[in-house]
């Protein structure tokens, strides 16, 4: 985890009450003081200040804060003393963190958090990833498009927290900027991480309206309307159509010459959350292959038996997916002029 030291000074009756540097000799100031909750910080006072005692504390009930070291809520730190703060990785970000002088409680002041992790370095202007292809990480602060952590909205266990399957760099949307994907087969759902070209981090509040550093929605396959209207067949009258989740064991199966059809199996979203539940997924490539205007992100099961084509919304979410053999697969690009990308996906 990264560290930063932050030089308190000796303080004054207005708001914001203290200035904050990056070095001992009071030169680099750091203006409007944000805390990243995956870097750990010491405090020191500048120029050994003993007026104002210094300190920071939680609103919340919870253990949002690591603190060692020098100083209490009771008497911050003064002359040569300094503290260490880290954050537990579930804590909130916003979380009510504030500041203050142990001796006088007017002149306190709220912290705003932020949570940016580098996982890539620069390297001759192109970026390259710090992780391992495969190994499994932890995102603690990674939220679906509602904000829910993992999205979830109950607890999460350290497991779902920890299984984060990095699956490398892909242009989900055809921006320009490459994108972390990651797997997660205890929540079987994954991941887009927009990472900053310049810092190689992401940005875990990137996940509302337009961001991209989220859990991906889950889409509803265009063909269960289709079945719904037509008593559970496409509009053929002949072939079963996929089934929605909930669906009644009465409305799930149907029969056809003689064999039992699951039309749940048929939904590709079913399927979908399945492979990546058994770990059965790999990122392969991206591209607008038929110049529709809609990028399609290719993945290929691990067992060998199917190819995801998964079309992609601007903002990260996922249109709707459909698996293809390799057959199809080919076909489907060769007829596209991009018969070269099918031996990068196979």
């Amino acid at each position: 985890m990264p560290k930063s030291n932050i030089y308190v000074s000796s303080g004054s009756d207005s708001n914001p009450f203290y200035s904050f540097y990056k070095d001992a000799d009071g030169r680099k100031e750091v203006k409007n003081l944000k805390l990243n909750i995956f870097t750990t910080y010491n405090f020191y006072r500048l120029n050994d200040a003993t007026s104002h005692p210094f300190y920071i504390k939680s609103y919340s009930s919870r253990n949002d804060l690591i603190l060692s070291g020098e100083g209490s809520d009771n008497k911050g730190i003064y002359s040569t003393k300094s503290f260490t703060l880290s954050f537990n990785d579930s804590i909130d970000l916003n979380s009510d963190i504030y500041y203050f002088c142990t001796s006088h409680t007017s002149m306190q002041s709220n912290i705003e958090l932020i949570a940016t992790q580098k996982i890539a370095s620069v390297i001759d202007g192109l970026l390259v990833s710090d992780q391992i292809l495969g190994n499994n990480y932890k995102l603690s602060q990674i939220k679906d498009f509602n904000g829910r952590l993992h999205a979830n909205t109950g607890s999460v266990s350290d497991s779902t927290k920890s299984s984060y399957k990095y699956q490398g760099f892909i242009d989900i949307n055809a921006d320009g900027t490459k994108e972390a994907i990651y797997t997660n087969k205890e929540s079987a759902r994954w991941v887009t991480a927009s990472v900053d070209s310049v810092t190689g981090e992401i940005d875990y509040s990137d996940y509302g309206e337009g961001g991209i550093t989220k859990i991906v929605g889950i889409y509803e396959d265009p063909l269960i309307a289709e079945g719904a209207s037509n008593d559970g067949f496409l509009s053929d009258s002949v072939t079963p159509a996929p089934a929605n989740f909930g669906v009644s064991d009465d409305e799930r199966y149907v029969e056809v010459n003689g064999e039992t059809i699951d039309r749940l199996a048929l939904n590709s979203q079913v399927r979908f959350q399945n492979d990546l539940e058994i770990d059965n997924l790999s990122v392969k490539t991206s591209g607008d292959y038929d110049d529709d205007g809609v990028n399609e992100v290719y993945w290929k099961t691990n067992d060998g038996t199917a190819y995801l084509r998964a079309l992609m919304h601007d903002d990260g979410n996922i249109r709707y997916a459909n698996y293809q053999s390799e057959q199809q697969m080919t076909d489907y690009l060769t007829t596209q002029g991009h018969e070269s990308v099918v031996s990068e996906i196979v």
